[in-house]
């Protein structure tokens, strides 16, 4: 899982920027629109529009198709990039489900740092000490404390005394970020 880390943490980070967000959802409502449609919409000029789905396309979460000389976006994962299909599809649901991007912000930042998702994988075992979590992670108590608060902020987390434990992510983009993180062997199937 670790080569996930850079990838993930990084699209992460990208998914946190509102305008980046604004411009996804157009994308998803509205497949096909060219970047001076989307720039408009959006309130932006041109080459910030451009500038801002190419990251997204650079992440594999949109395909850019050429008309004469227009680009057009379209939301279709890049197969070579294993994280754009589930992301995408989390991401398609939590447009529809909420009509502004305030919950996908937090769950984004809070991804957004590969120490936070190191803590995650470790919560994904079950609950930890709090002191034990750091220890196990190598954070001083202050830097593991900011990355908690940035976790619990997204909800991602609950605190019961001195244990920490992952809260059940009701968000699909959360769903989504903590399957991939998840390095626990699947459940044998069962026999028929």
């Amino acid at each position: 899982m670790a080569k996930l880390y850079p990838t993930l943490w990084r699209t992460c980070r990208m998914l946190s920027g509102a305008t980046r967000l604004d411009l996804f959802r157009q994308v998803v409502a509205s497949p096909g629109l060219t970047v001076s449609a989307l720039a408009k919409q959006a309130g932006i000029s041109l080459p910030r529009a451009s500038q801002e789905l190419r990251r997204l396309q650079s992440r594999g979460l949109l395909q850019a198709v050429r008309r004469g000389l227009h680009v057009q976006y379209r939301p279709v994962a890049d197969r070579l990039v294993p994280t754009a299909r589930p992301l995408l599809q989390a991401m398609q649901e939590a447009f529809q489900r909420q009509p502004v991007n305030a919950a996908i912000v937090p769950i984004a930042v809070a991804f957004s740092h590969e120490r936070r998702l190191a803590l995650v994988q470790l919560l994904l075992r079950g609950p930890w000490n709090v002191a034990e979590l750091g220890q196990a992670v190598g954070m001083s108590r202050n830097t593991l404390n900011r990355h908690l608060r940035c976790l619990r902020a997204a909800q991602l987390i609950r605190k019961t005394g001195k244990t920490i434990a992952l809260a059940e992510a009701d968000h699909p983009l959360a769903r989504c970020l903590t399957g991939l993180l998840d390095s626990r062997p699947a459940a044998p199937a069962a026999p028929r």
